[in-house]
């Protein structure tokens, strides 16, 4: 009989550190959302993009806010994630809002110097 050490198993848990998932997808609708919304100022693909970059915009406005609220008890894990995701959705809506805003003026100031003549 021989005598070889017998094999040992030892079996070991991985753990995966926490992640933010809420502010990895603001992050990413964040960008689609300002890929999409620089083209809202031009006057006729504007209008389609509008409608393309609305939704991206206030989904990753509000999985940014839930995400940096969850970083908040994970101790910072993924507060600049959520931040990224939230500084290009306010800023495409505010290009929205303040693109609809003007389109309108210009819209209402055409239809009065026209009814004027």
């Amino acid at each position: 009989m021989s005598s070889y050490p017998q094999q040992q198993i030892i079996y070991q848990q991985v753990v995966r550190p926490p992640t933010n998932g809420m502010a990895i997808t603001s992050l990413v609708l964040g960008i689609v959302a300002i890929v999409t919304g620089i083209w809202i100022p031009i006057p006729i693909l504007g209008l389609f993009m509008m409608f393309l970059a609305f939704l991206p915009a206030v989904l990753a406005v509000i999985f940014g806010h839930v995400g940096f609220r969850t970083a908040t008890r994970l101790g910072g894990i993924g507060r600049d994630a959520s931040l990224t995701g939230l500084i290009p959705g306010y800023v495409t809506l505010g290009i929205s809002v303040i693109t609809t805003v003007l389109w309108i003026a210009t819209a209402a100031a055409a239809s009065t110097s026209t009814s004027s003549q």
